[in-house]
């Protein structure tokens, strides 16, 4: 038996495959599997991958993207939009392993990267098994099997927002890409899924600091709201960081360029922040800083 039709077989008698090219639900509560090779865009919502990857069937598959699919450049992590996908260029994609049983199959992603260099080591997209202290460090290792090698100075984000993340909140589930060198020791790290940094798990508390409403992150059309600790939505003044940014008092979105408030004029930087010289300022009950 060959293994495509290994897989396939595994497939039906688990009952995850849909004739009549429907997909099964339980597929979206089983890890997603790494394929690669180039791409080929049929619509705003669907493309068609070449996959050279031995982890699934070899040759054509479709895969269909839905609002839940991320779309990251490979690089920095930042998101795309599925209209920045080009025809020929070579993507990463994770896809359930359950397939329609129509040719090419079909299958959905959990998780597009695009944008990839020549020669580029491409992030790992991993579920956390364990994060151990080691060497200095941290021994990471996914729940595939993975193993890298954490510096204790590695980088390590939140997805879309601001939030002050440490590598000691990474907990077993958490969903993670994980940049690193031909040694598996890792560079940087972005996490996907809410933490709560006293439970060292998923939390249902409320979200706090930036949390990007809409558009790109790093572009001018980015729209940024934060919310304070106790999950309401800030607006007006606010400091964070040393810095002063103003979010806009019917809506909370942060402000850019040149602003009024209270007959005095202010200018807001790109990434938000009131460009000023160094000095203490205090907000005044007119809403004005001094």
């Amino acid at each position: 038996m060959t293994k495509k039709t290994r897989i396939i077989a595994a497939l039906c008698a688990a009952g995850l495959l849909a004739a009549g090219g429907t997909f099964s639900s339980m597929a979206e509560t089983l890890s997603s599997v790494r394929i690669w090779g180039t791409v080929t865009v049929d619509s705003a919502d669907r493309i068609t991958v070449d996959n050279h990857s031995s982890n699934s069937m070899s040759g054509d598959i479709v895969i269909h993207i839905s609002e839940d699919t991320k779309i990251l450049d490979a690089v920095s992590g930042m998101p795309l939009a599925a209209d920045q996908l080009t025809d020929g260029e070579t993507v990463y994609a994770y896809v359930g392993p359950a397939m329609t049983m129509s040719l090419p199959p079909q299958t959905r992603a959990d998780l597009i990267l695009a944008q990839i260099p020549a020669d580029y080591k491409v992030p790992d997209y991993i579920e956390v098994a364990s994060m151990e202290a080691a060497d200095g460090g941290y021994r990471l290792t996914s729940s595939d099997g993975l193993v890298f090698q954490v510096p204790s100075d590695c980088t390590i984000t939140p997805y879309l927002t601001r939030n002050m993340l440490y590598l000691e909140n990474l907990y077993p589930g958490a969903h993670c890409l994980v940049w690193s060198d031909s040694s598996k020791t890792a560079s940087k790290i972005m996490m996907f899924q809410p933490y709560s940094a006293e439970e060292g798990a998923s939390s249902s508390a409320p979200q706090t600091g930036w949390v990007l409403e809409s558009g790109q992150a790093g572009t001018a059309d980015a729209q940024w709201l934060y919310y304070n600790a106790d999950g309401t939505l800030a607006k007006g003044w606010i400091e964070d960081g040393g810095k002063w940014y103003f979010l806009n008092t019917d809506t909370g979105r942060m402000e850019r360029g040149f602003i009024q408030v209270n007959g005095k004029t202010y200018y807001m930087q790109e990434d938000g922040s009131m460009l000023t010289e160094t000095r203490t300022f205090t907000p005044a009950a007119d809403g004005s800083l001094s």
